[in-house]
Protein backbone atom coordinates (compact mmCIF):
# COMPACT_ATOMS: atom_id res chain seq x y z
CA UNK A 1 0.00 0.00 0.00
CA UNK A 2 1.44 3.36 -1.07
CA UNK A 3 1.91 5.83 1.80
CA UNK A 4 0.89 9.43 1.20
CA UNK A 5 3.47 12.12 1.81
CA UNK A 6 2.58 14.82 4.37
CA UNK A 7 1.45 17.42 1.75
CA UNK A 8 -0.77 14.79 0.13
CA UNK A 9 -2.25 13.87 3.50
CA UNK A 10 -3.03 17.51 4.18
CA UNK A 11 -4.58 17.96 0.76
CA UNK A 12 -6.71 14.85 1.19
CA UNK A 13 -7.85 16.04 4.62
CA UNK A 14 -8.68 19.47 3.24
CA UNK A 15 -10.68 17.95 0.40
CA UNK A 16 -12.62 15.81 2.88
CA UNK A 17 -13.45 18.81 5.07
CA UNK A 18 -14.49 20.85 2.03
CA UNK A 19 -16.77 18.08 0.77
CA UNK A 20 -18.39 17.77 4.19
CA UNK A 21 -18.88 21.54 4.34
CA UNK A 22 -20.51 21.65 0.91
CA UNK A 23 -22.80 18.77 1.85
CA UNK A 24 -23.80 20.53 5.05
CA UNK A 25 -24.50 23.75 3.12
CA UNK A 26 -26.64 21.85 0.64
CA UNK A 27 -28.65 20.32 3.48
CA UNK A 28 -29.05 23.72 5.15
CA UNK A 29 -30.58 25.16 1.99
CA UNK A 30 -33.23 22.44 1.90
CA UNK A 31 -34.61 22.99 5.39
CA UNK A 32 -37.72 20.95 4.59
CA UNK A 33 -37.37 17.32 3.44
CA UNK A 34 -38.65 16.84 -0.13
CA UNK A 35 -41.95 15.18 -0.90
CA UNK A 36 -44.20 14.84 -3.94
CA UNK A 37 -43.89 18.52 -4.94
CA UNK A 38 -40.08 18.37 -5.02
CA UNK A 39 -40.28 15.41 -7.41
CA UNK A 40 -42.00 17.72 -9.89
CA UNK A 41 -40.43 21.10 -9.08
CA UNK A 42 -36.80 22.10 -8.52
CA UNK A 43 -36.14 25.67 -7.37
CA UNK A 44 -32.56 25.14 -6.23
CA UNK A 45 -30.63 28.40 -6.33
CA UNK A 46 -33.70 30.66 -6.16
CA UNK A 47 -34.30 33.05 -3.27
CA UNK A 48 -37.95 33.93 -2.63
CA UNK A 49 -39.76 36.10 -0.08
CA UNK A 50 -43.20 34.97 1.10
CA UNK A 51 -45.61 37.34 2.84
CA UNK A 52 -48.94 37.00 4.60
CA UNK A 53 -51.53 38.80 6.69
CA UNK A 54 -51.68 38.62 10.47
CA UNK A 55 -54.57 36.25 11.27
CA UNK A 56 -54.24 32.51 11.86
CA UNK A 57 -55.44 31.25 8.48
CA UNK A 58 -53.08 33.55 6.59
CA UNK A 59 -50.10 32.63 8.73
CA UNK A 60 -50.84 28.92 8.20
CA UNK A 61 -51.01 29.38 4.42
CA UNK A 62 -47.83 31.44 4.50
CA UNK A 63 -45.97 28.78 6.50
CA UNK A 64 -47.21 26.06 4.12
CA UNK A 65 -45.80 28.00 1.19
CA UNK A 66 -42.44 28.48 2.88
CA UNK A 67 -42.15 24.77 3.71
CA UNK A 68 -43.09 23.73 0.18
CA UNK A 69 -40.62 26.12 -1.43
CA UNK A 70 -37.87 24.98 0.93
CA UNK A 71 -38.60 21.37 0.01
CA UNK A 72 -37.86 22.21 -3.64
CA UNK A 73 -34.44 23.66 -2.76
CA UNK A 74 -35.31 27.37 -2.66
CA UNK A 75 -33.99 29.76 -0.02
CA UNK A 76 -37.01 31.47 1.53
CA UNK A 77 -37.39 34.71 3.46
CA UNK A 78 -40.30 34.74 5.93
CA UNK A 79 -42.54 37.82 5.89
CA UNK A 80 -45.61 36.18 7.39
CA UNK A 81 -47.79 38.03 9.90
CA UNK A 82 -47.86 41.50 8.27
CA UNK A 83 -50.71 43.60 9.64
CA UNK A 84 -53.34 44.77 7.18
CA UNK A 85 -54.40 43.63 3.71
CA UNK A 86 -53.30 46.90 2.08
CA UNK A 87 -49.79 46.58 3.50
CA UNK A 88 -49.31 43.04 2.20
CA UNK A 89 -50.66 43.89 -1.25
CA UNK A 90 -48.37 46.95 -1.40
CA UNK A 91 -45.42 44.76 -0.43
CA UNK A 92 -46.23 42.51 -3.40
CA UNK A 93 -46.72 45.26 -5.97
CA UNK A 94 -43.53 47.09 -4.90
CA UNK A 95 -41.40 43.96 -4.96
CA UNK A 96 -40.78 43.70 -1.20
CA UNK A 97 -42.28 40.22 -1.30
CA UNK A 98 -42.65 37.74 -4.15
CA UNK A 99 -45.94 36.08 -3.22
CA UNK A 100 -48.76 35.78 -0.69
CA UNK A 101 -52.23 34.24 -0.42
CA UNK A 102 -55.11 36.58 -1.31
CA UNK A 103 -58.89 36.23 -1.53
CA UNK A 104 -60.87 36.74 -4.72
CA UNK A 105 -63.51 38.98 -3.15
CA UNK A 106 -60.89 41.21 -1.53
CA UNK A 107 -59.02 41.67 -4.81
CA UNK A 108 -62.19 42.34 -6.83
CA UNK A 109 -63.55 45.05 -4.54
CA UNK A 110 -60.48 46.51 -2.85
CA UNK A 111 -57.58 46.30 -5.31
CA UNK A 112 -59.39 46.17 -8.64
CA UNK A 113 -62.13 48.63 -7.54
CA UNK A 114 -64.93 46.64 -9.18
CA UNK A 115 -68.45 47.41 -8.02
CA UNK A 116 -70.25 44.56 -9.78
CA UNK A 117 -71.19 41.48 -7.77
CA UNK A 118 -70.18 38.06 -9.11
CA UNK A 119 -71.74 35.32 -7.00
CA UNK A 120 -70.19 32.30 -8.73
CA UNK A 121 -66.75 31.53 -7.20
CA UNK A 122 -65.21 30.21 -10.45
CA UNK A 123 -66.45 33.13 -12.52
CA UNK A 124 -65.13 35.59 -9.95
CA UNK A 125 -61.73 33.86 -9.81
CA UNK A 126 -61.43 33.97 -13.61
CA UNK A 127 -62.35 37.66 -13.66
CA UNK A 128 -59.88 38.54 -10.91
CA UNK A 129 -57.08 36.52 -12.51
CA UNK A 130 -57.60 38.22 -15.88
CA UNK A 131 -57.87 41.72 -14.42
CA UNK A 132 -54.87 41.40 -12.10
CA UNK A 133 -52.67 40.17 -14.94
CA UNK A 134 -52.55 43.80 -16.00
CA UNK A 135 -50.92 44.58 -12.66
CA UNK A 136 -48.23 41.97 -13.33
CA UNK A 137 -49.69 39.64 -10.72
CA UNK A 138 -50.29 35.95 -11.44
CA UNK A 139 -52.97 33.99 -9.57
CA UNK A 140 -52.27 30.30 -9.01
CA UNK A 141 -55.08 27.75 -8.55
CA UNK A 142 -57.82 28.68 -6.03
CA UNK A 143 -58.85 26.72 -2.94
CA UNK A 144 -62.30 25.13 -2.61
CA UNK A 145 -62.74 26.89 0.75
CA UNK A 146 -64.48 30.26 0.73
CA UNK A 147 -63.47 32.41 3.70
CA UNK A 148 -66.17 34.97 3.19
CA UNK A 149 -67.03 37.62 5.72
CA UNK A 150 -70.06 36.74 7.82
CA UNK A 151 -72.07 38.07 10.73
CA UNK A 152 -71.76 35.76 13.72
CA UNK A 153 -73.90 35.32 16.82
CA UNK A 154 -74.05 32.79 19.63
CA UNK A 155 -76.27 29.92 18.48
CA UNK A 156 -78.56 29.94 21.52
CA UNK A 157 -79.13 33.71 21.23
CA UNK A 158 -79.89 33.40 17.52
CA UNK A 159 -82.60 30.91 18.43
CA UNK A 160 -83.96 33.11 21.22
CA UNK A 161 -84.11 36.13 18.94
CA UNK A 162 -85.45 34.19 15.96
CA UNK A 163 -82.56 35.42 13.84
CA UNK A 164 -81.38 33.41 10.84
CA UNK A 165 -80.45 36.04 8.25
CA UNK A 166 -78.74 39.44 8.20
CA UNK A 167 -82.15 40.94 7.42
CA UNK A 168 -83.37 39.42 10.70
CA UNK A 169 -80.48 41.14 12.49
CA UNK A 170 -81.45 44.44 10.87
CA UNK A 171 -84.99 43.95 12.17
CA UNK A 172 -83.64 43.45 15.71
CA UNK A 173 -81.81 46.78 15.45
CA UNK A 174 -84.80 48.63 14.02
CA UNK A 175 -87.14 47.53 16.78
CA UNK A 176 -84.74 48.97 19.35
CA UNK A 177 -83.75 45.70 21.01
CA UNK A 178 -80.67 46.42 23.19
CA UNK A 179 -79.13 43.20 21.85
CA UNK A 180 -78.95 44.75 18.36
CA UNK A 181 -75.23 45.49 18.73
CA UNK A 182 -72.37 44.79 16.32
CA UNK A 183 -68.61 44.34 16.78
CA UNK A 184 -66.27 44.92 13.82
CA UNK A 185 -62.55 45.43 13.41
CA UNK A 186 -60.99 48.67 12.20
CA UNK A 187 -60.09 47.38 8.73
CA UNK A 188 -63.70 46.31 8.06
CA UNK A 189 -64.96 49.86 8.72
CA UNK A 190 -62.93 51.26 5.83
CA UNK A 191 -62.96 48.44 3.27
CA UNK A 192 -64.84 48.75 -0.01
CA UNK A 193 -66.35 45.34 0.77
CA UNK A 194 -66.89 46.17 4.43
CA UNK A 195 -69.21 47.91 6.87
CA UNK A 196 -70.59 50.85 4.89
CA UNK A 197 -71.67 48.69 1.96
CA UNK A 198 -73.23 46.18 4.35
CA UNK A 199 -75.25 48.88 6.12
CA UNK A 200 -76.39 50.35 2.80
CA UNK A 201 -77.39 46.97 1.38
CA UNK A 202 -79.51 46.13 4.42
CA UNK A 203 -80.77 49.72 4.92
CA UNK A 204 -79.35 49.68 8.43
CA UNK A 205 -78.17 52.44 10.75
CA UNK A 206 -76.08 51.79 13.86
CA UNK A 207 -75.42 54.51 16.43
CA UNK A 208 -72.20 54.72 18.44
CA UNK A 209 -73.68 52.68 21.30
CA UNK A 210 -74.65 49.84 18.96
CA UNK A 211 -71.29 49.66 17.14
CA UNK A 212 -68.05 48.53 18.79
CA UNK A 213 -64.66 48.52 17.04
CA UNK A 214 -61.98 46.14 18.31
CA UNK A 215 -59.25 43.76 17.15
CA UNK A 216 -60.60 40.86 15.10
CA UNK A 217 -59.28 38.28 17.58
CA UNK A 218 -61.22 40.02 20.37
CA UNK A 219 -64.55 39.79 18.53
CA UNK A 220 -64.95 36.03 18.98
CA UNK A 221 -64.78 35.97 22.80
CA UNK A 222 -66.99 39.08 22.85
CA UNK A 223 -69.65 37.20 20.88
CA UNK A 224 -69.31 34.13 23.11
CA UNK A 225 -69.95 36.35 26.14
CA UNK A 226 -72.52 38.49 24.26
CA UNK A 227 -70.66 41.45 25.72
CA UNK A 228 -70.24 44.18 24.55
CA UNK A 229 -71.95 42.97 21.38
CA UNK A 230 -74.37 40.22 20.42
CA UNK A 231 -73.47 40.19 16.72
CA UNK A 232 -70.10 40.60 15.06
CA UNK A 233 -67.89 40.36 12.00
CA UNK A 234 -66.38 36.87 11.65
CA UNK A 235 -64.72 34.75 8.97
CA UNK A 236 -66.57 31.72 7.62
CA UNK A 237 -63.59 29.34 8.02
CA UNK A 238 -62.45 30.56 11.43
CA UNK A 239 -61.54 27.72 13.79
CA UNK A 240 -63.21 29.37 16.78
CA UNK A 241 -66.77 29.24 15.46
CA UNK A 242 -67.54 25.65 16.48
CA UNK A 243 -65.80 25.58 19.90
CA UNK A 244 -67.46 28.87 20.91
CA UNK A 245 -70.84 27.68 19.56
CA UNK A 246 -71.20 30.57 17.17
CA UNK A 247 -73.47 30.53 14.13
CA UNK A 248 -73.24 32.68 11.02
CA UNK A 249 -76.23 34.49 9.56
CA UNK A 250 -77.38 33.92 6.00
CA UNK A 251 -76.40 36.81 3.74
CA UNK A 252 -79.88 36.85 2.22
CA UNK A 253 -79.23 39.90 0.00
CA UNK A 254 -75.96 38.51 -1.32
CA UNK A 255 -73.75 41.38 -0.21
CA UNK A 256 -70.58 39.42 0.52
CA UNK A 257 -68.65 38.10 -2.46
CA UNK A 258 -66.93 34.70 -2.61
CA UNK A 259 -63.52 34.82 -0.91
CA UNK A 260 -61.67 31.80 -2.26
CA UNK A 261 -57.95 31.94 -1.57
CA UNK A 262 -55.12 31.62 -4.09
CA UNK A 263 -51.40 32.20 -4.03
CA UNK A 264 -50.67 35.47 -5.84
CA UNK A 265 -47.19 35.76 -7.35
CA UNK A 266 -45.44 38.65 -9.07
CA UNK A 267 -45.51 37.77 -12.76
CA UNK A 268 -41.77 38.30 -13.21
CA UNK A 269 -41.14 35.82 -10.39
CA UNK A 270 -43.57 33.29 -11.88
CA UNK A 271 -41.86 33.68 -15.27
CA UNK A 272 -38.52 32.72 -13.70
CA UNK A 273 -39.96 29.35 -12.74
CA UNK A 274 -43.04 28.51 -14.84
CA UNK A 275 -43.49 25.18 -13.06
CA UNK A 276 -44.08 27.05 -9.80
CA UNK A 277 -47.76 26.83 -10.73
CA UNK A 278 -47.53 23.22 -9.56
CA UNK A 279 -47.45 24.49 -5.97
CA UNK A 280 -50.97 25.84 -6.28
CA UNK A 281 -52.15 22.93 -8.39
CA UNK A 282 -51.00 20.32 -5.87
CA UNK A 283 -51.88 22.15 -2.63
CA UNK A 284 -55.04 24.17 -3.27
CA UNK A 285 -57.49 21.28 -3.97
CA UNK A 286 -56.78 19.77 -0.54
CA UNK A 287 -57.83 22.95 1.27
CA UNK A 288 -61.57 22.42 1.62
CA UNK A 289 -63.69 24.46 4.02
CA UNK A 290 -63.77 21.63 6.57
CA UNK A 291 -60.00 21.17 6.37
CA UNK A 292 -59.26 24.88 6.72
CA UNK A 293 -61.55 25.22 9.75
CA UNK A 294 -59.78 22.30 11.41
CA UNK A 295 -56.34 23.74 10.72
CA UNK A 296 -57.42 27.16 11.97
CA UNK A 297 -58.88 25.59 15.11
CA UNK A 298 -55.59 23.85 15.93
CA UNK A 299 -53.92 27.28 16.02
CA UNK A 300 -56.67 29.52 17.41
CA UNK A 301 -58.06 27.10 19.99
CA UNK A 302 -55.40 24.39 20.36
CA UNK A 303 -52.57 26.92 20.69
CA UNK A 304 -50.32 25.01 18.28
CA UNK A 305 -47.86 27.02 16.21
CA UNK A 306 -48.93 27.80 12.63
CA UNK A 307 -45.66 26.38 11.34
CA UNK A 308 -46.21 23.07 13.14
CA UNK A 309 -49.81 22.83 11.90
CA UNK A 310 -48.78 23.69 8.34
CA UNK A 311 -45.94 21.16 8.17
CA UNK A 312 -47.97 18.40 9.80
CA UNK A 313 -50.71 18.81 7.19
CA UNK A 314 -48.23 18.89 4.30
CA UNK A 315 -46.60 15.68 5.55
CA UNK A 316 -50.02 14.01 5.78
CA UNK A 317 -50.62 14.97 2.15
CA UNK A 318 -47.17 13.69 1.15
CA UNK A 319 -46.25 17.11 -0.25
CA UNK A 320 -43.15 17.30 1.99
CA UNK A 321 -41.10 14.61 3.71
Amino acid sequence: MRRLRRPQVLLALLASVLAATLTACGQAERLTPPGSLARELDLTGQTLTVGGKEFAEQVILCKMTIALLQSTGATVNDRCDTKGSANVRAALTTGQIDMYWEYTGTAWRTYLSQESTIADPTTLYDAVKAADAGNRITWLDPTPFNNTYAIGVRTDLAQQLGVRTISDFAAVVRRGDPRGTLCVDQEFTGREDGLQGLLATYDLTLDDQALDTREIDDIYPALAAADPCTFGEVFATDGRLNPLRLSTLVDDKGYFLPYNAALTVRTDVAARAPRMALLGRMLAPALTEQVMRQLNERVSVGNRSPDEVARSFLREQGLIG
